[in-house]
């Protein structure tokens, strides 16, 4: 995917901290490297981001907590971090949650949007909520041209990427980063063995020219990527 800088204002919606480094760090930063603006919007904390066994013998997160990881992972990149303040665990793509994300994606100019696929089989139930209400959301944000689903790293989930972004100089870095998440330490989704696994497998599934170089990638979906945009007139000010 050709990434350009001009007047670019890249806006990652996700669930919960993690996110974002999951599906699109290596991307995030190829945008920042290139000029552009890039802000991470977290619907939630991830204070439920707990595994039953833990839950059991009483372990719990302070929301603090995870907000400091997810800090920290993207501390000195340029990107910023914010938070919707909804409850984690309980999303859903209601019309007040549209209309938030709706005012964030307005608020920022939005010009990309990345955020979960709304369709995808057996991924996080705030996913799915968090991608239909930020896919309904963008469709009235008229700076808003292109739109892209991240790789969920659930199971058997039916993904079919279309596009892929080469993060070759920053997949290290994004290692380095999902590390940054020790409250979630053990689960195999932010292992450095699955980062690069995922990364090569994105490769292989749609360039295997590339991927036999040892390319690594970022897979999306896209419902809508417009080319050849205009770099800063936007779509109000050609509207009579």
């Amino acid at each position: 995917m050709p990434l350009t800088q001009e007047d670019e204002r890249v806006v990652a919606v996700i669930a919960h901290p993690d996110d974002a480094e999951l599906m699109a760090y290596g991307t995030l930063r190829r945008y920042l490297q290139l000029g552009a603006a890039v802000t991470v919007v977290m619907a939630s904390r991830g204070a439920s981001g707990v595994s039953l066994a833990d839950a059991a013998r009483g372990f719990s997160l302070a929301p603090q907590v995870r907000w400091h990881e997810v800090r920290q992972a993207w501390h000195g990149t340029g990107a910023e971090v914010t938070c919707l303040e909804v409850t984690d665990g309980a999303l859903r793509a209601d019309r007040d949650l549209i209309s938030r994300v709706e005012g964030e994606l307005v608020r920022l100019g939005c010009t990309t949007l990345i955020t979960h696929s709304p369709t995808a089989a057996n991924d996080h139930q705030d996913h799915l909520a968090l991608g239909k209400a930020a896919s309904n959301a963008a469709t009235r944000v008229a700076s808003c041209h292109t739109v892209l689903y991240g790789q969920p790293h659930a199971p058997r989930s039916g993904f079919r990427p279309t596009v892929l972004v080469d993060i070759r100089p920053f997949l290290d870095e994004k290692v380095l980063a999902l590390s940054r998440h020790q409250s979630q330490g053990g689960r195999w989704y932010l292992s450095e063995d699955y980062t690069r696994h995922r990364a090569a497998d994105a490769g292989w599934r749609l360039r295997p020219a590339a991927a036999v170089l040892g390319r690594p990638f970022e897979a999306f979906e896209t419902p809508l990527l417009t080319l050849l945009h205009p770099p800063s007139d936007s779509a109000e000010e050609e509207c009579p």
